[in-house]
Parts: structure tokens; C-alpha cells; sequence
């Protein structure tokens, strides 16, 4: 094994559910989302909103929330 064949631990699986949180200052935003990919913690995957159908990327925290950051 090389080091760079090791990597963090997968938190979440593709089609998965998962928490979407936005925040931004004191406001947060939570949704039911779908993981499209599967992701550790740090690790960027498209997830979409189940409620909306809308994807978007998402940053895997270490607790397998998927965070989306403000533009």
C-alpha cells in the first residue's frame, strides 16, 4: 500500500440520505437531501434536494451532514 491509496473514511454512500444544511451568519437552512457520489469528511459530492429535485454540491462534514456553502 501506498499513502496515497489511503484516504479518510466513506461517512456516507451514494443514494444515501442526507441532512443539506446552508449556513450563512446566523441563519441555517436544513433539507432532506440524496447523495448522487460517495464522500468522507471534506470530500465535495453533488447531492440532490429531494424536495425541490435541485442538485448541488456539497462539502461531507464529520458528521455526515452535507454542507452547502453560500456563493
Amino acid at each position: 500500500l501506498r499513502p496515497e491509496d489511503l484516504g479518510p473514511p466513506t461517512l456516507v454512500d451514494r443514494n444515501q440520505r442526507v441532512t443539506l444544511l446552508y449556513r450563512s451568519g446566523a441563519l441555517t437552512i436544513s433539507a432532506e437531501g440524496r447523495a448522487l457520489a460517495r464522500g468522507g469528511a471534506g470530500d465535495e459530492i453533488r447531492v440532490m434536494n429531494t424536495a425541490s429535485k435541485t442538485t448541488v454540491v456539497a462539502t461531507i462534514s464529520e458528521t455526515g451532514d452535507a454542507i452547502v456553502q453560500p456563493r
